[in-house]
């Protein structure tokens, strides 16, 4: 009955921290961008790309719209779902790590960053929950002899299903699936070659399924270079050796040291104390954080919500640490002391100020002035936007069903006046002449970077959520003409 409690209150924080104003924080670029993909599976125009992931995603959520309409709310909602299930996944680990599994749920349940990607029209909890359920499947299958051969089996095609689900949400499938195989290809004997067979088939029914669009676009079958593998793969190198988003290689250290302090330590002590013990889930718990964060910190892809793949696994291995502590009051102190600072960071960075610069782990946030600013206007008035294709996103998404029009070449030779209301980067505004004009600055997102800190301001950051460096914004001009 105890257990049943803790597992309990453990689900409604969960629950709680991922839907309380769910609808409240603005569309973020990226979600912006994806509602697009969304329509496009609802308008059955659907075709993957894999700069904008897989398509799991889009076809998960376009039911949800079309029944709730398309907001905030209806767009972050599925993620939000899968964000709790993947805190259920870690309470059915107690079988491989007995209560260490409820510790650890209480972490992810309450992680900063990982509660803040559970409310983001993201693929990325979708990733953490599917690969959560191949771990737990595969080791029921190979490990776990209470089975008989043929509930084995069916482990193993559950763990397919798990992988294919991966492998149609985002393309972080493929390198995983290497870090996987070469833990597991030495149990290699364990494996039913008939049970094998039937999760492989399985596997590309499921994959082939969805980037066919249901089988209604299958050019690529017939073409090998456009086959979505070869298509994601090349792309993502593509992007790596250009360095897109580059970092230090120590980046993602930084966000774990800062939101996840407690934890990191505590995982340091649960990976040398697992040395010592004969446990293959819990050597591959720390094969996966390792691996995870070995990767990442490779990969010239340097963005925060890629961090949660290398927290799931850090929160586990430090789960199982304090279990370990044989002093009750330090096991408790520890427990205690480690919940409540993800806590205190989970509250600041979703509930207090959701789109705060000054937070590492929040990727360009947009600000509230979009939507206020929108919601003062008229949807019969004639809109004007000067910007670049790069910019007007999500502004372009909260300007439908307004009559705006879209200019990315500039001012010059555009009769302006003839708008109502005009919004302006920047480099266009100053083309302007006022004249008979309201003029209001719209701030559109603002960020600043960990990756340059001043030390110093950690204390001030922690206790107030105060930048520990420049904050630099994305200002739009807002003209309305009067009379």
């Amino acid at each position: 009955m105890k257990k049943q409690i803790i597992i309990t209150l453990i689900l409604l924080s969960s629950v709680l921290v991922r839907f309380y104003n769910l609808g409240d924080p603005p569309l973020f670029f990226d979600e912006s961008i994806h509602s697009v993909f969304v329509n496009s599976v609802l308008k059955g125009t659907y075709k993957y790309d894999p700069a904008y992931h897989g398509p799991l995603l889009f076809y998960s959520i376009a039911p949800i719209v079309s029944i709730l309409g398309e907001n905030e709310f209806s767009l972050r909602l599925v993620p939000s779902i899968l964000g709790v299930l993947s805190v259920f996944v870690i309470i059915l680990y107690r079988k491989f790590i007995g209560n260490s599994s409820l510790i650890a749920a209480s972490f992810v349940a309450v992680s900063p960053v990982i509660v803040n990607y559970s409310r983001f029209c993201r693929a990325d909890i979708y990733q953490v929950l599917f690969t959560l359920l191949f771990v737990y499947f595969i080791f029921n299958y190979i490990f776990n002899k209470k089975f008989n051969i043929e509930k084995r089996g069916y482990h193993l095609i559950l763990a397919s299903v798990s992988l294919a689900l991966f492998a149609c949400v985002k393309e972080t499938f493929y390198p995983f699936l290497v870090i996987f195989l070469v833990f597991f290809i030495f149990d290699y004997k364990k494996i039913n070659p008939r049970d094998l067979l039937i999760s492989v088939i399985v596997f590309l029914s499921i994959y082939l399924t969805f980037y066919t669009n249901f089988w209604r676009y299958t050019e690529f079958l017939a073409n090998l270079s456009n086959f979505p593998a070869i298509k994601a793969i090349n792309y993502w190198r593509h992007q790596h050796e250009i360095a897109r988003i580059s970092g230090p290689w120590y980046y993602y250290l930084e966000i774990l040291l800062l939101y996840d302090l407690p934890a990191f330590i505590l995982a340091i002590f649960g990976i040398f104390s697992s040395l010592r013990e004969k446990n293959e889930f819990k050597s591959f718990l720390v094969y996966w954080f390792i691996a995870s964060l070995i990767f990442f910190s490779y990969m010239q892809e340097k963005v925060p919500w890629l961090v949660i793949h290398v927290e799931v696994p850090m929160f586990i291995i430090a789960a199982d640490a304090i279990e370990k502590i044989r002093v009750r009051k330090i096991k408790y102190a520890s427990l205690i002391f480690t919940f409540l600072y993800l806590v205190y960071g989970c509250l600041a960075i979703n509930i207090v100020n959701p789109v705060n610069p000054a937070e590492p782990a929040l990727y360009m946030p947009t600000q509230y002035d979009v939507r206020e600013f929108v919601s003062t206007f008229d949807k019969n008035d004639t809109i004007y936007v000067f910007t670049t294709v790069g910019e007007y996103w999500p502004l372009a998404w909260y300007l439908k069903g307004y009559r705006a029009y879209y200019f990315t070449s500039g001012v010059d030779n555009i009769k302006y006046w003839k708008a109502k209301i005009i919004i302006s980067n920047m480099t266009n505004s100053v083309k302007i002449v006022r004249g008979n004009w309201r003029v209001d600055k719209m701030v559109v997102r603002c960020w600043s970077f960990w990756t340059n800190p001043k030390i110093e301001r950690i204390p001030n950051f922690i206790l107030k959520r105060e930048p520990f460096s420049t904050v630099d914004c994305m200002n739009f001009t807002v003209f309305t003409r009067s009379g």
